[in-house]
């Protein structure tokens, strides 16, 4: 597709559809746990901008992102949310490396590991989770097992 895009001249049509899929934010707005691995963080990345650009949308809520990566020069947008954390009290940003040097100064460990201490006081929550199979699978069968209703877990998995 990207060469057909940059092969067309000025003044060129296309027809398009879509988007057609369905990993989207569910009404009614509640708490918010994002859990991301890698480039899963792509569509949070999107679901927060358009939430806190507007009090309506989040209506004061509490968002989390927990974002799981190695190495430090792995996470994506990491000024990006730390910016957007400073602006918004409600935005909670937990970058969380596995494999961490010396001088990192956040969470380590998989982000299953951190899930439990930001949802075990709150109740009627959200999760959106996305990344590899192993890790969604890992936190759904968590938040099933501190016994969360399948409908508020919502997952796309990228493997």
């Amino acid at each position: 597709m990207s060469n057909f895009l940059c092969d067309m001249k000025e003044g060129d049509e296309i027809a398009c559809q879509g988007p057609f899929g369905d990993f989207i934010l569910h009404p009614p707005m509640r708490d918010t746990i994002f859990i991301a691995t890698g480039t899963g963080v792509a569509p949070f990345r999107s679901m927060l901008h358009w939430l806190l650009a507007d009090e309506s949308r989040h209506q004061q809520k509490q968002l989390w992102l927990l974002f799981g990566n190695r190495h430090e020069e792995d996470v994506y947008y990491h000024e990006e949310f730390i910016g957007l954390a400073d602006r918004h009290p409600n935005f909670h940003y937990l970058p969380t490396l596995s494999r961490g040097g010396e001088s990192w100064r956040g969470l380590r460990g998989y982000v299953q590991e951190h899930v439990p201490e930001i949802v075990e006081k709150q109740s009627d929550m959200h999760a959106y989770i996305c990344g590899l199979d192993k890790m969604v699978k890992a936190n759904r069968e968590l938040l099933k097992s501190l016994g969360w209703d399948r409908k508020s877990i919502h997952y796309e998995k990228y493997d």
